[in-house]
């Protein structure tokens, strides 16, 4: 069953509400992928606004996305900075008697 424009609009709404929730609470599940639809044909002219916020609402998010990938990324290269922790079997001090 093909799926209308509502229907794609409105599971565009949920997952951007999806991944709005994914930036404020890291432990949110992932966002599933989403297949395009097709058979769809031209945009309803009454539906045109709405797509067109979704559409800005999406470049936001994908922005916000790549900003919170950037921070992750300077995290992790501060956490790989420090030293591992010694060795077992290595020793600590250094005998300078013996």
């Amino acid at each position: 069953m093909a799926e209308s424009w509502d229907e794609v609009l409105g599971r565009l709404e949920t997952d951007l509400d999806a991944v709005e929730h994914g930036l404020r609470d890291p432990a949110a599940p992932a966002v599933e992928a989403w297949p395009l639809p097709t058979g769809l044909g031209p945009i309803p002219e009454r539906l045109v606004r709405r797509a067109l916020a979704l559409s800005d609402r999406q470049e936001i998010l994908a922005n916000l996305l790549e900003e919170a990938k950037a921070k992750t990324a300077r995290h992790l290269a501060v956490v790989r900075s420090v030293p591992p922790a010694r060795a077992e079997g290595t020793a600590i001090y250094l005998d300078v008697k013996g």
